[in-house]
């Protein structure tokens, strides 16, 4: 019998396969004398991206019944990855009579230990050169074997890499000086310092393929790579290796310090000794790693290593043009898209290009990089196919020249495409990216400014720099390697001397908190202000405030300090001298202790002008009419909470010396980091819920709702109605407006996702069902892997003080409201309040939620008792009321039955030196910092202590402690050890919910965990999924029905006019339109892969949903580039709806506090979008408002029109589907503003 098996991993063989079964088929209730015999062959198909195929043989029905039976449907692991079986085509196949398959026995079923050594055989090479392939095809060598010594390369099937491996001959040292030694002893300096072994290790996803070269040389093959391999050296003693480091290879940046890797040269040219060799390691790596294979006639190979002299020429030559164009043009030279020497050979066209086109000479040289790199959109498809095509044969210049006329050619528009609205709080950032072993340019990026770049202008002055590994995950410590000689050698090197980015000296200058958690700090290259004096990073740190002796002599809480400076905040209003109270006492308990830790109280009136100050620079300016009770803020060198007291006459805000960090008295600007306008949701996660088992939580009630996450996740697919709840609650889809669409779909169009008897109506847009499955996705991975855990009818709410002295302790106050729909939740009985990150049974406690008079104008906040000896806020974890969010669990089946005393943790000692700091003391403890940070492995080592005993034994509770000095590791610059946590064995199975993304948790490395994290883990079903290019003949919109829709519509309201045929000029506008937006769009797409591969990009359906389905190594880095994407689609899908905007006078409408009213800020004319989706708040609208919504609505019309158009012409345009969703968003926003007025 057949059995057909799917889904099987790239890296399993038939071999893995046959011992798997063997081992399956040789156990009872199989027969056992003699043993079943099988065949097991792998299909091999290089189109399917999913999995492998193969087919297993079985001598007769009941053998094959049996498997099926067993593991039909659980399916069997092997690889890490499930293979499914389904019964096969033949029915019997007589195994028994023929001797055409080999028994399994004993010897096939061999140690694996002995088949990875035989596998592992190292084969020698005759030569060896890292380097890139070039646009023709070609090689360009750039590091080769000039060094003697000897290369070898094999294909590691223990760690899954190929291993390039270069041991150095040491040179013989000549002592002149005959007499210096005599009488003594000869020393062998080989044998004490020992032999010296360069590796460097490819995972296979960095590998493209295997380039052979048969024409040239048999012996010759290339390593085409994506990504640079992990260079590493480790040294032997007397054949044993690892004496140094303990233990540790070490992380170098390429083959030793005279061998650094230059840009783009991470591929790699292997000389065999024969073909044979050749032959072997190619077939290793192909039927074992699963790495393709393809053969490239005449490669040629050219000798490029004097290339790095031309560096410096290039940056000299850099420095001479605007930093916009020269950061364009330094870009393509780190991409590789350009060689040094190609790039100066453009020099003269350069420097027209920025002459004749000025501004647009940045996005022109981009555009030609993008064509030249194939990192290109299809919205040009022709004339960059014909300059791929003149590449041939044409020169550099010409190219340029040619795409420069066309660049223009296209540009050519009545009214500028894509300048996104101005908005006050958002610049333009450019970012710099360090490995081990290159720079990565990306941006310029719209990104959320702060009070320097506020303050001194100049952008393009700044730098955003961060330190990752080649994975773009963080640079840790590895039970592999260590990190601490590529962090002295390289990453404090560029700290402490800076860096030279096209042509300009970068110099570091400081950091966020919240930069530093994720090893990015900022640098800035000096430039003159408007007075023509200097501005460098000295002057901009000494002008950040004034600070004491004392502070100045403890290098991390000096630059602590300086972080303020660097937090990403919305600037409001800059406050007069007399409006700042600086003098208000912090309350403290009878013992000394402080109450008031971080907040204060502001005046309404001053809130107020706050919140219209604010208002006038985002979208909407009617969205949200209610001052939010509380700010955290930045004012000079004070931060924190300030809360509204109505008590306060006038403008005024008051200021704790627990807010005031240091002097900054001439920086009054009140800047907004964030505010309590609205409730956050609460959800669970992995510390939470093994503290809540412990405290005797309702366990079954945290399965009914991670059963309700799971349904709802899986549910949103049919229903636009769920899907938009569902992604709301998530936030997810807001760049693209999803909920709001979706909702709009349902509630004006009446259409639905299924059909139904009832409701026949539906709508399949690929997009809109591919956006779905990657919101199901994501959600379900969340609920998996991180246990994010939705708890309805709980919130979580900025803390902050009880400025009344009413609530008593143990008590809290807190009113919900959601101002866009109305709803008041007073909070009143028990609550479980919490705070994350939570790591102590004490971190979880239960309190009193009371009403008080004086407080119920407070909302979205939860207030804390001044009373008692202790403020709550600090037994929950350490917390404050600085700006920490607190969670607060209403559900009584969620209440903890038994209590636990909080944790009472002395506060580290704060690193200190003898005399004031240097730049160089700063950029010490950073590179301590990145190397000491051991916050996350202790919450991990946390959780497996926690399952394997419980979280109050004594290895728990140490562990808590050091938790907490970690989390305080920023501000005292004083680290956990290593050496000092309790620590696991190795061989220590880890508990299945632990097991990443991508982990094989079958394995030996992994145990099912009996604790309700572990039944919560194996309770998600979640299939690894990717959107797929849209590759049918058709359109995939089906927009028909959205236009039938709309039909049916009564648009009285509205020019009944709006839905006919749009005119040829406004037709031939959305077109450019259109190109700008895919062209843009695709960028976003490249920027925010894991991979650098040109031909691989975000699809369009994670761009719209908001989320990324590839498997990141490092979570928190998928969740920062998940921000940095949504930032920058926010921001294009607010270009082109404003393009959709008739030009229009906008009036900012009252804005409410209580019963109070604002005074209205004066019309003005603007060209921003309207968000006619607040409209519904109006009572009345103008004749010019109504004429404006109809104008509109015929703009967005012809959008979608055109879009549709495009699809049926080229279905697989990326881009247009979600072009024409944000029309359609706005043409449904005005049908629903126009049916809500009154006036209407």
């Amino acid at each position: 019998m057949e059995i057909s098996m799917y889904n099987i991993a790239f890296g399993v063989t038939t071999d893995d396969l046959k011992i798997t079964f063997a081992k399956i088929l040789h156990e009872p209730p199989f027969p056992s004398s003699p043993p079943l015999n099988f065949e097991i062959r792998i299909i091999n198909d290089e189109f399917r991206w999913d999995g492998q195929e193969g087919i297993l043989t079985l001598p007769t029905k009941d053998a094959g019944s049996t498997v099926l039976h067993a593991y039909g449907r659980t399916g069997i692991v092997i690889g890490g990855r499930k293979i499914r079986l389904i019964e096969g085509m033949q029915a019997t196949t007589d195994l028994n009579n023929n001797n055409n398959i080999k028994r399994m026995n004993d010897d096939l079923i061999r140690p694996r230990e002995e088949g990875i050594l035989r596998k592992n055989k190292p084969f020698d090479l005759l030569r060896y050169s890292f380097g890139r392939f070039l646009r023709d095809g070609s090689f360009s060598s750039q590091v080769s074997s000039s060094q003697a010594g000897i290369a070898k390369v094999f294909c590691d099937l223990e760690r899954r890499q190929v291993r390039f491996t270069f041991q150095p001959q040491p040179q013989p040292q000549i002592n002149t000086d005959r007499n210096s030694f005599r009488g003594l002893p000869s020393i062998n300096l080989e044998k004490i310092l020992g032999h010296q072994t360069l590796t460097a290790s490819y995972v296979p996803a960095n590998i493209a393929t295997l380039v052979g070269n048969p024409d040239e040389d048999a012996t010759i093959l290339f390593i085409r790579a994506d990504a640079p391999p992990v260079f590493t050296s480790e040294t032997e003693h007397d054949g044993r290796f690892r004496l140094l480091n303990n233990g540790k290879p070490e992380r170098l940046d390429g083959l030793g310090d005279k061998l650094p890797i230059p840009h783009g040269s991470h591929s790699l040219m292997l000389a065999f000794q024969s073909q044979s060799d050749a032959h072997t390691f190619m077939y290793a790596c192909r039927d074992h790693l699963n790495l393709r294979y393809s053969q490239k006639h005449h490669v040629r190979i050219h000798d490029h290593s004097s290339d790095s002299k031309h560096t410096e020429e290039l940056h000299e030559f850099l420095s001479q043009i605007p930093y916009e164009l020269a950061f364009e043009v330094y870009k393509a030279f780190t991409d590789h898209v350009l060689r040094a020497k190609e790039t100066l050979s453009l020099k003269a066209v350069i420097l027209s290009l920025k002459v004749k086109h000025g501004d647009d000479a940045p996005q022109i040289f981009r555009t030609f990089a993008a064509v030249l790199g194939g990192h290109h959109a299809n919205r040009t498809r022709r004339w960059k196919r014909r300059l791929q095509r003149q590449s041939r044969e044409a020169t550099l210049t010409s190219l340029l020249d040619q795409a420069t006329q066309e660049f223009i050619t296209e540009r050519q528009k009545p009214r500028p495409l894509l300048a996104p609205p101005p908005q006050l709080g958002v610049y333009l950032s450019y970012h710099l990216i360090v490995t081990p072993t290159r720079y990565i340019l990306e941006g310029p990026f719209t990104d959320r400014s702060n009070s320097v770049l506020r303050r001194y202008g100049h952008p393009e002055c700044f730098l955003r720099v961060s330190f990752q590994d080649e994975n773009r995950a963080k640079l840790r410590r590895s039970d592999d390697y260590s990190v601490t000689a590529i962090l002295s050698t390289r990453y404090r090197n560029i700290l402490h001397n800076g860096c030279t980015i096209a042509g300009r000296k970068f110099q570091f200058l400081g950091y966020s908190m919240s930069g530093l958690k994720e090893h990015s700090v900022w640098f800035m290259t000096p430039f003159q202000d408007e007075t023509g004096k200097l501005v460098d990073a000295n002057r901009i740190r000494g002008e950040i405030g004034m600070f004491s002796e004392k502070l100045v002599t403890q290098p991390a809480r000096l630059a602590a300090r300086w972080s303020q400076a660097f937090s990403g905040t919305d600037p409001s209003i800059t406050l007069l001298a007399e409006e700042v109270d600086p003098k208000c006492p912090d309350r403290r308990s009878t013992s000394g202790t402080l109450m008031t830790d971080g907040c204060s109280s502001i005046s309404v009136e001053l809130a107020r002008d706050i919140w219209i100050s604010l208002q006038k620079s985002k979208k909407s300016l009617w969205k949200l009419r209610n001052v939010p009770s509380a700010f955290q803020f930045r004012l000079g060198g004070a931060k924190g909470m300030v809360v509204q007291d109505p008590t306060i006459q006038g403008k005024l805000v008051r200021l704790r010396p627990s807010q005031i960090k240091f002097d900054a008295p001439t920086n009054l600007t009140f800047d907004v980091q964030a505010t309590s306008v609205a409730p956050k949701e609460m959800f669970l996660n992995r510390p939470l819920i093994a503290l809540m088992e412990f405290l005797g939580v309702d366990t079954q009630r945290i399965i009914e709702l991670q059963d309700d996450d799971i349904r709802k996740a899986q549910s949103i697919r049919s229903s636009f109605t769920d899907a938009s709840k569902f992604i709301q609650q998530h936030g997810l889809g807001s760049s693209f407006g999803l909920p709001s669409l979706f909702s709009n779909l349902s509630s004006i169009l009446k259409l639905q996702l299924v059909y139904t008897r009832e409701k026949p109506s539906f709508w399949t847009s690929e997009l809109i069902l591919n956006s779905l499955h990657c919101v199901e996705t994501h959600a379900l991975r969340e609920v998996k892997y991180r246990a994010h855990i939705a708890v309805p009818g709980s919130y979580t709410l900025f803390g902050v003080s009880d400025e009344w002295d009413c609530l008593k302790e143990g008590e809290i106050y807190a009113t919900v409201f959601d101002e866009k729909t109305g709803d008041v939740h007073h909070i009143t009985g028990d609550v479980a309040i919490t705070r994350s990150p939570q790591i102590h049974p004490g971190d979880i406690q239960k309190v009193k939620a009371v009403r008080r008079p004086e407080l119920e104008h407070l909302t979205n906040v939860v207030v804390f008792s001044c009373r008692g000896q202790r403020p709550l806020a600090s037994c929950l974890g350490g917390g404050d009321i600085d700006g920490d969010d607190f969670n607060l669990i209403l559900d009584p089946r969620l209440l903890p039955t038994k209590s636990y005393s909080p944790a009472g943790y002395k506060e580290a000692p704060i690193a200190t030196i003898a005399t004031a700091c240097t730049i160089s003391d700063i950029v010490a403890f950073i590179m301590n910092y990145i190397e000491a940070d051991l916050l996350g492995l202790i919450a991990i080592t946390h959780l497996r202590f926690s399952d394997l005993k419980d979280p109050t034994c004594r290895e728990c509770i140490d562990l808590a402690k050091f938790f907490s000095q970690a989390v305080d590791f920023p501000k005292t610059g004083t680290p956990v050890y290593f050496r000092s946590l309790p620590m696991l064995p190795r061989s220590q199975p880890r508990p299945d919910f632990l097991g990443g993304e991508s982990a094989n948790i079958t394995g030996e490395q992994f145990y099912e965990s009996p604790k309700l994290l572990g039944q919560l883990f194996r309770r998600v079903p979640v299939k690894r999924w990717m959107p797929q290019q849209w590759d049918r003949s058709y359109s995939p919109s089906n927009g028909a029905v959205v236009e039938k829709a709309l039909s049916r519509v009564a648009l009285r309201h509205l020019d009944p006019s709006v839905l006919t045929d749009p005119n040829g000029e406004l037709i031939d506008e959305m077109s450019r339109l259109l190109d700008a937006y895919c062209e843009r769009l695709l960028t976003i797409g490249q920027t925010h892969t894991i991979t650098k591969n040109k031909n691989i990009h975000v699809s369009e359906a994670e761009l719209v949903s908001g989320t990324i389905m590839a498997n990141w190594s490092d979570h928190a880095r998928r969740r920062e580039a998940v921000t940095a994407m949504n930032l920058q689609t926010d921001e294009l899908v607010r270009a082109v709806r404003a393009e959709l905007q008739v030009k229009a006078k906008q009036t900012v409408q009252t804005v409410q506090s209580g019963s109070e009213e604002a005074p209205q800020a004066p019309e003005s004319e603007t060209y921003d979008e309207e968000d006619y989706g607040d409209w519904t708040l109006r009572e009345e609208l103008s004749d010019t408002e109504r004429r404006s919504m109809a104008e509109t609505f015929k703009r967005s019309w012809a959008a979608w029109l055109l879009a549709e158009g495009v699809l049926r012409r080229d279905p697989s345009r990326f881009g247009a589907q979600s072009f024409g969703l944000i029309a359609l968003s706005r043409m449904l926003e005005i049908l629903k503003a126009s049916r809500s007025s009154r006036s209407l």
